[in-house]
């Protein structure tokens, strides 16, 4: 298993981002409460390969019951040939109320055994970093647009 820990910024208070990633999720999911989704794999910067991934979320708090965190576990559909994830995706904030983070820690596993692990030590890791990049910024993407739908409109001309 490989670690796999990165992050995005948000512009927008660390409520906004919690409730932003509940309904990024809530929005996906089918009645068993699984979703399904494309998951976008940069290549060369130009050219990038979707990958359809069967996610499982789910909101809880972490271990010292101090934060919400959302724990997520992805797998390929099919037989499409991609790491397998599973981690916690969390929201916090800083010192400025209008700026949060997203942030994605786990761990995933290669394909094809020791062939995946000699490809992940050469360039598979940049590329599930990458991966972990695109997805993170679909979600700061719909999170930003979430709030800009909400904020109210001023009549002050």
């Amino acid at each position: 298993m490989k670690e796999l820990r990165e992050r995005v910024a948000i512009g927008g208070p660390v409520e906004e981002a919690e409730a932003g990633l509940v309904s990024f999720f809530s929005a996906r999911e089918d009645a068993s409460g699984v979703a399904r989704m494309r998951l976008r794999v940069p290549m060369d910067g130009v050219v990038s390969l979707d990958r359809e991934v069967r996610i499982e979320a789910c909101e809880t708090r972490d271990e010292d019951n101090l934060n919400n965190v959302m724990r997520i576990a992805w797998q390929p559909e099919g037989t499409v040939i991609f790491p397998r994830f599973e981690g916690t995706i969390t929201a916090w904030g800083e010192d400025d109320p209008n700026v949060s983070f997203i942030e994605l820690v786990g761990h995933y596993t290669p394909p094809l055994g020791a062939a995946g692990q000699v490809f992940d030590e050469a360039i598979g890791h940049r590329i599930a970093r990458a991966t972990a990049q695109q997805f993170l910024g679909d979600i700061r993407r719909e999170i930003e647009a979430r709030m800009r739908f909400k904020k109210p409109v001023s009549n002050d001309g």
